[in-house]
């Protein structure tokens, strides 16, 4: 198959990546391309070892800074894309007027729904199904749950996954620290990962992007210290360095995490996982995945000493069944069944359209 997925603009595919969604383009990109498929990914920039071909489209210095023309200038852009080797348009990110822009190509196209179900965006993708056949791919059952109702129709359900080759795939974890790795903000909640080191007196080792400097100004620098250490916005290569040496993974994310990239990642490195039942997905129940539904760091220090227990091959057999191959496969399926549905249609409009209500009692006789 001829795939293209789509980004948007200025979006970077190179380390560290901004977001999870950033992560799984590269990976299901490079997989689909080793399992035999033709794929051009829509984005700004990429490593020059990816196996996927970069297109980008957005080219143009803008130089008005409204919003309302710089969106024209993007849709007129993508517009002018010729998409006629493609047999499937599969978007991730919300850019809903490249989405509204795309119609015109009258292709199979699918989203990925990789974010939960907030008001501009159910806004946004109830106009694109009414205009369109665009098909939704929910990655947990959480967001699938929220996706449903929201736009109240069923979407589909592909589970996320990982390329579990890049993590530490062999040997025993050193727990030297406790680990936590997201974006920085509010809602990711670091300070809680923090106060429950303090309180357990064990080092901790802080990885991810400052999405907001305030927050990280007010609730993780005046923390910082010989133990309690901001190691920066990592690549892959470094997190899997990091978690090597770590006793657990605390997932402290107080809002309902779509699915839990970096915990699963962890899971794959043989890091158990301890965290709020917010922020991992409700279905993975396995022991190497110790949550509590109390949203209050205190609770997380008895699941810490739980963890001990858990052997790093438990984790990783858990992570293994969330593997990219898996996922990978499992699109593969799925665009090979919305083409065929597509041609059936298809096939069945153009028997229509040739015949004639003279023609249709012989046809029925015939039959």
């Amino acid at each position: 198959m001829n795939i293209l997925l789509v980004s948007g603009p200025g979006i970077s595919l190179k380390e560290p990546y901004d977001s999870g969604i950033e992560a799984f383009i590269v990976s299901l990109a490079n997989e689909l391309v080793e399992q035999g498929h033709r794929v051009d990914v829509i984005a700004g920039e990429a490593e020059s070892d990816v196996k996927f071909n970069l297109v980008n489209p957005f080219r143009s210095i803008f130089l008005s800074k409204s919003y309302f023309f710089k969106g024209l200038i993007e849709k007129h852009q993508f517009k002018s894309l010729d998409t006629d080797i493609y047999d499937v348009v599969h978007y991730n990110m919300f850019y809903p007027h490249l989405m509204m822009a795309g119609l015109h190509f009258c292709k199979q196209s699918v989203l990925t729904l990789h974010s939960p179900a907030d008001k501009n965006r159910v806004r946004a993708y109830t106009k694109l199904a009414t205009l369109s056949d665009i098909t939704f791919v929910s990655i947990s059952s959480r967001i699938k749950q929220q996706w449903n109702k929201a736009l109240g129709l069923h979407t589909n359900f592909i589970s996320n996954g990982i390329d579990t080759r890049l993590w530490n795939t062999h040997g025993p974890r050193n727990g030297k620290y406790l680990l936590w790795a997201a974006r920085i903000n509010e809602e990711k909640n670091v300070r809680a990962a923090i106060n429950l080191a303090k309180y357990m007196q064990l080092p901790l080792k802080i990885a991810g992007r400052i999405a907001d400097q305030k927050y990280f100004n007010e609730n993780v620098k005046p923390h910082l210290s010989d133990r309690i250490a901001y190691v920066g916005h990592v690549t892959q290569q470094e997190l899997c360095g990091l978690a090597k040496n770590a006793s657990s993974y605390l997932a402290t994310a107080t809002w309902q995490e779509p699915f839990g990239l970096a915990a699963l990642e962890m899971l794959a490195s043989g890091v158990p996982v301890v965290g709020f039942n917010t922020a991992v997905p409700p279905d993975w129940a396995h022991e190497s995945v110790l949550t509590t539904p109390e949203q209050h760091w205190e609770s997380l220090a008895e699941l810490v000493l739980k963890s001990n227990a858990v052997s790093s091959e438990s984790c990783r057999q858990f992570a293994s069944s969330m593997d990219i191959k898996n996922m990978t496969a499992s699109y593969v399926e799925f665009y090979s069944n919305l083409l065929y549905k597509n041609a059936a249609i298809y096939n069945a409009k153009a028997l229509e359209d040739v015949t004639s209500p003279i023609d249709s009692p012989q046809l029925q006789e015939i039959n």
